[in-house]
């Protein structure tokens, strides 16, 4: 089927690719940076599949026809697969809410755009896309999305022009993301324009090398030297970058050269293609696409099954586990099918036909049944319900460059606004009950809160818009002198060290937060003298300021706890440890103590509303406090603010 010499070496690439990115998303810090093996897998797709073109299109024998037809052959069939096995496991151990999102990437996946469903859904790095069994499916969207009209492009313009048209779609391509990072990162990570310069310069070096391959022009040194450098620009990305790395950036660039480099110039003989061309390397090599499919789902699962994070021996397990399944699914699955004399065209085309619409009936019907709630028991379903977050939040809620500006941000609920809330997504809760206590003595709140957003004011933070918004923010507010209080909360210890929520009951101290010309603990710093200058604006304006501190973190989604309960439900459930909160947020809970609380900055300890001496709950009374892992429900964030100073200021906030 293919015009181009087989080359083991390439499929000893696609090994290391599937490794690191299985190894990243089982959790082995080591390998933060392991993401970016999709990344060579994007440059090593845009590579083969331009050379099998632009071969068949100079031999006067391609078919569009035949292209989709071994696009179909490679693709669905064990996609299907993995689908099909995670619906009765999704329907064991999913939560309604997070079943009815499967259901939705299954409708996606079907319809390869599962990276718009991930875009509009989910972060790549968010503890939440863990569980999320089809997450990696948003690289297969991406390449059909490319290969729906690359072919067309190549079929129009030939020889030099289209080498030409590729490098300018491949610049244009990385600016768009450069432009599109700064007002939607999850989009420049996800959306096939802004990641479709990886393929192009895989295609772009297929068109270079065409008849004419590069390593003929050079002798022995150089082609070692290069390949080389390829190699460790590829592994050096895997153990340099973590989750927090800006994508794209000039950095980021690494892994797509250095596969360049390994492909043009790692050519038999040299000791990359040796290394690559090892029997176990060209063995994992065939198996990377059905290991790459498998792995996501098996991790998934089983996280979902333990509600916690994965230990090294289950880690371990996993990776092994995935490398078996993908060898079964290759074997009994992707070989049979790619054989057109086992499997024709017309069965190939009508099946997948079948199969899609049939995934997608699923998916839909998941969706509309709000993921089979009947499933759970009727305390169950009470818990559920009290998961309730603020009917405010869609509409007051802000983020982006094109933020809602503070002087236009809501005001709810009596005419006299004398109360703000200030912070990022955790004030949201806090906020609503607060503003629903003001409306009997008819005073009102202006509600101001941005997502993700940490204290900014003295750096430029890597969440767009942020920065700004906050700047508006506190001048808002200095502004109005009618507005006498005002109530802080922000996830400070995540802005710093990263959300660990997912490894619990284990945290690190490493600082994640990377601002440029910075080091770690002067990144740490800037965090900290933000909020301190925060407050003291506050003040000097003559607000009393009301300080929410950390908020405890869950070991895992409220959803699943209550999921996994063992049918005889107490009035309270522990997720959580004092411990674990006094250690994960031990550096944010010493500053707090270094500031000058007095009448006019006042504490509203959490870890004294939400915990014991020992434990952190995440029900109480028979109601859920947490909406998720780390966002209070109403009823967490009436609990917080109850038995606090601010009750005092409120007597109506006493229980």
């Amino acid at each position: 089927m293919s015009s181009i010499a087989y080359r083991p070496e390439i499929d000893g690439l696609r090994a290391i690719a599937v490794l690191v990115v299985i190894f990243f998303h089982a959790g082995f810090k080591v390998f933060g940076g392991g993401y970016v093996g999709v990344d060579v897998f994007f440059v090593i797709s845009g590579y083969l599949i331009t050379s099998i073109i632009a071969g068949e299109l100079a031999a006067g024998r391609f078919s569009i026809v035949k292209f989709y037809e071994r696009r179909a052959r490679r693709i669905l069939p064990a996609l299907f697969f993995v689908m099909a096995v995670c619906l009765p496991l999704a329907w064991l151990l999913m939560t309604p809410q997070q079943l009815k999102g499967f259901s939705q990437s299954l409708v996606a996946t079907a319809a390869f755009s599962s990276n718009l469903f991930f875009w509009q859904t989910s972060g790549y790095f968010d503890a939440a896309a863990e569980l999320k069994p089809l997450l990696h499916t948003w690289s297969l969207g991406v390449e059909e999305q490319y290969y729906l009209l690359f072919p067309l492009l190549l079929m129009l313009v030939r020889g030099r022009a289209a080498f030409l048209l590729v490098l300018v779609l491949s610049v244009g391509s990385y600016a768009f993301g450069l432009w599109l990072r700064q007002t939607d990162i999850t989009g420049a990570f996800f959306l096939a324009p802004a990641r479709a310069w990886e393929l192009f310069a895989g295609s772009a070096l297929a068109l270079i090398s065409q008849g004419n391959a590069l390593h003929k022009r050079l002798g022995a040194m150089p082609l070692q030297l290069l390949s080389l450098t390829g190699l460790l620009l590829i592994l050096g990305s895997v153990f340099y970058f973590d989750e927090h790395s800006l994508f794209p950036s000039l950095p980021l660039t690494a892994p797509v050269l250095g596969t360049m480099l390994v492909i043009a110039f790692g050519v038999k003989g040299t000791v990359t293609a040796r290394l690559l061309s090892l029997p176990i390397m060209v063995g994992i090599g065939l198996l990377s696409y059905s290991a790459y499919l498998w792995h996501q789902p098996v991790l998934a699962f089983l996280r979902l099954r333990d509600g916690t994070g994965l230990q090294a021996a289950e880690q371990w397990l996993a990776c092994l586990g995935s490398i078996g399944l993908a060898y079964l699914s290759w074997r009994f699955v992707e070989t049979p099918f790619r054989s057109s004399e086992k499997v024709s065209r017309r069965t190939i085309f009508i099946g997948s036909g079948v199969v899609s619409a049939l995934v997608m009936a699923i998916g839909v019907a998941g969706h509309l049944r709000q993921g089979f709630p009947e499933r759970l028991d009727a305390q169950s379903l009470a818990l559920l319900d009290s998961t309730v977050r603020s009917p405010k939040r869609e509409a007051c809620h802000t983020e982006g460059v094109d933020y809602l500006p503070p002087k236009n941000a809501c005001t709810y609920f009596g005419k006299r606004i004398t109360w703000a809330a200030l912070g990022d997504s955790h004030v949201v809760e806090p906020a609503y009950v607060l503003a629903e206590t003001l409306k009997a003595r008819n005073e009102g709140l202006l509600h101001l809160s941005f997502s993700g957003c940490a204290p900014a004011l003295l750096y430029q933070s890597w969440r767009p818009g942020c920065t700004a918004w906050q700047e508006d923010a506190v001048r808002e507010l200095e502004s109005r002198g009618e507005l006498q209080n005002v109530l802080v909360g922000f996830r400070y210890t995540a802005a710093i060290f990263g959300t660990q929520t997912s490894g619990y009951p284990e945290y690190d101290n490493q600082i994640r937060l990377d601002i440029p010309g910075q080091t770690h603990e002067q990144a740490a710093e800037l965090v900290w003298q933000s909020f301190a200058q925060l407050l003291e604006r506050l003040n000097k304006a003559g607000k009393r300021v009301y300080v929410i501190t950390p908020i405890p973190e869950l070991g895992s989604h409220i959803d699943s706890f209550i999921w996994r309960h063992d049918g005889e439900h107490s009035m309270q459930f522990v997720d959580s440890s004092r411990a674990y909160y006094e250690g994960r947020n031990a550096y944010i809970l010493q500053r707090f103590a270094t500031l000058p609380w007095g009448e006019k900055l006042l504490r509203i300890n959490s870890a004294d509303a939400l915990c014991d001496a020992s434990n952190c709950f995440a029900v109480k009374q028979g109601k859920a406090l947490y909406s998720d892992d780390s966002h209070l429900s109403l009823n967490g964030a009436r609990l917080l603010l109850e038995k606090q100073p601010i009750s005092v200021a409120i007597p109506s906030l006493k229980p």
